[in-house]
Formats: structure tokens, C-alpha cells, sequence
């Protein structure tokens, strides 16, 4: 039996066993569906919909627009040979609904009811063909829900399913963690930072991570990124756990005074300030370069004015009187 298929993560797309080609639909249409589909165990009435996609228009220009719009999600969801009714229906009162009895397949549906099922149990519990199924209905998170769209009912539902996303990565990191397979739930835990660089209970992971597998400085530069993530984006130091477990692993920094990121919030003048610092460390490493080049060249043979490392020396004794460094004497 033929199936209508729907993807709604990264954008929208629908096709169908019995087409050739991928169904056009403009973004407002695009919309539209997605909303039914979100909503497909129940009825929406017309005043309804034309309020939350129109609702900036009059009354009748807002019902003339959905009414459009219907017609045109109609033509593209039960084209020639599909009898009409069989996805989108139309109740007495009105009312528009999907026709969830049908024939269809929707990623977010599948999504939806197999990671909620698989991490019901706690992670060291789960049976490999469990966490194998787990990984492979993840794949069908291709990108965020609706992608370049931004009406708020649509930001609400991608920030709901971004969370069950989220939560479903950490049940993977949790369990790979459990069985010692590092390397996997590395790639678990990198994967959660990429989505929020702010979760400082994932880092603390990543550094256990590192520090249970050997290693250590590995481990203590995951701190530094933490660290430096929640400078940058909060103007705050890690918390007093964070601290603790980075202590545990590298003992030395109990003993070492090293400098702590201000809970200040970072100003434009702390930027600029570390810029020039950053300026003057890279100027004075170009001036010790361009003393080490000149006292090589003390040890050149007496033809050395044609060596490469002459021309270098007189490329570079030009550059420092502009600069009005005066380099060391051969």
C-alpha cells in the first residue's frame, strides 16, 4: 500500500511512493502541515488556524488566506489518484484535520515514541540491541525541528523534541561510560556540548571520561574549555564541583596559583586590554626570532652575504629599522 512520507527535522519534506518527486510547498504551506501533523489527534477549527497564521489580517481576508491555503495543501497531498479525504478531512462543523488513520510515515512520530520508550529504563539496564535501535532512530534527527521557521508555536515544539534529543544523547554517553567504551561516549558527550557548550554537568563527564581511559591532560584541558565557555558566555568560573574534580585529577593545581576567571562580567575594556597584551607578546617573539636569525649567521661561512639566510638577514634587518629595532651584531 502506498505511504505519504513526511520529514520535519531540518526542514520540511513530503514524498510519496507513488510520486517521482519531492512535493513543492511554500514555507506558509510548509507551516500548515507541520502544525496538523504536530496536532493530527484532533480537530482545528477554521477560526483557530486563521487566528495563528493570519492573525495580522481581517477576519475575512484571514479565512480567505487559509481557506487558499488548504486548497493548495489539498492539490499537493492527494493529487491525480489519490481520492480526496484520504489526509487532509474536513469535519461538519468545519473543523480541518490530518487524517491520522492513513497510510502515512512521520519522522518526528517515530522519533518521539521510540526514544521516550528506550530510555525509560536506566542506562546500565538497557540491553546493546536496545541502545543499537536507539542510535539508528537518532539518525533521523537530521537537523532541528523546522528549520528556518520561526513562528512560536514552531519554536516551542523544536525546543521540546531538542531536549528529548539531548536527553537521549546523555542515556548513550551514560551507558558507553558504564560498559568503558571511552571512545564512544566521547563522541556522545562532544556532541552534547556542540548543541549547548554551557553544560557544565557534561564536562565534569568528559573529564572523568578522560582521566578513567589515561588520560589525564586531556582532562584538564576539557576544564579549560569549560572554563572558558563559561567566561565567555556567562562572565562566571565553574562551579565549586568543577573545581573540586579538576583538583582530584591534576593534584598540582592545589599547590599552583594559577589565575582564576574573574566573575565579572567581561567588558569591551578587558577584551582590548588582553589584545594589546596579546600584541606586545607577539611583537617581542618576532624581535627574539629576528636575534636568533642574526646570530646564526655569526657561524656562516665568509660568503654567507649570498646564502639564504643572508637575504633573509637583510629582509629582516630592513624590517627592524622601520620598526627601530636594532638587532645584535654578527
Amino acid at each position: 500500500m502506498s505511504i505519504l512520507k513526511v520529514a520535519l527535522f531540518g526542514g520540511v519534506q513530503v514524498t510519496h511512493d507513488n510520486w517521482l518527486t519531492e512535493a513543492k510547498l511554500t514555507p506558509e504551506i510548509q507551516l500548515l502541515l507541520a502544525y496538523l501533523l504536530l496536532r493530527r489527534h484532533r480537530a482545528h477549527p477554521r477560526e483557530v488556524l486563521a487566528g495563528i497564521f493570519w492573525g495580522e489580517q481581517s477576519r475575512e481576508r484571514a479565512h480567505r488566506a487559509l481557506n487558499t491555503a488548504l486548497w493548495r495543501l489539498k492539490k499537493a497531498l492527494e493529487p491525480d489518484g489519490i481520492p480526496a479525504g484520504t489526509y487532509l478531512i474536513s469535519i461538519q462543523s468545519g473543523a480541518v484535520a490530518f487524517n491520522h488513520k492513513s497510510q502515512y510515515w512521520l519522522d518526528v512520530e517515530l522519533f518521539e515514541q521510540k526514544t521516550v520508550q528506550l530510555i525509560a529504563h536506566p542506562s546500565q539496564k538497557v540491553k546493546e540491541p536496545d541502545v543499537e535501535e536507539l542510535e539508528k532512530i537518532m539518525g533521523l534527527y537530521k537537523g532541528e525541528l523546522l528549520e528556518g521557521l520561526y513562528d512560536e508555536w514552531a519554536l516551542r515544539e523544536r525546543e521540546r523534541l531538542r531536549a528529548l534529543y539531548l536527553k537521549s544523547l546523555i542515556f548513550l554517553l551514560d551507558y558507553y561510560k558504564f560498559h568503558r567504551s571511552y571512545e564512544k561516549a566521547r563522541d556522545y558527550g562532544q556532541q552534547i556540548l556542540n548543541l549547548d557548550p554551557l553544560r557544565e554537568d557534561i564536562h565534569r563527564e568528559m573529564m572523568k571520561i578522560y582521566f578513567e581511559s589515561g588520560q589525564r591532560a586531556l582532562a584538564a584541558r576539557q576544564y579549560a574549555i569549560c572554563q572558558l565557555a563559561l567566561a565567555k558566555e556567562l562572565g562566571i568560573s565553574p562551579m565549586e564541583e568543577t573545581q573540586a574534580l579538576y583538583t582530584q585529577i591534576i593534584p598540582e593545581a592545589r599547590k599552583a596559583n594559577f589565575p582564576r576567571v574573574s566573575a565579572e562580567p567581561i567588558t569591551i575594556e578587558m577584551t582590548l586590554g588582553q589584545l594589546q597584551q596579546a600584541s606586545q607578546m607577539i611583537e617581542l617573539a618576532q624581535e627574539q626570532i629576528q636575534e636568533a636569525i642574526y646570530s646564526i649567521s655569526s657561524y656562516m661561512p665568509a660568503d654567507r652575504e649570498k646564502s639564504p639566510v643572508a637575504a633573509a638577514n637583510k629582509r629582516l634587518a630592513d624590517r627592524a629599522k622601520k620598526r627601530k629595532i636594532i638587532p645584535r651584531a654578527a
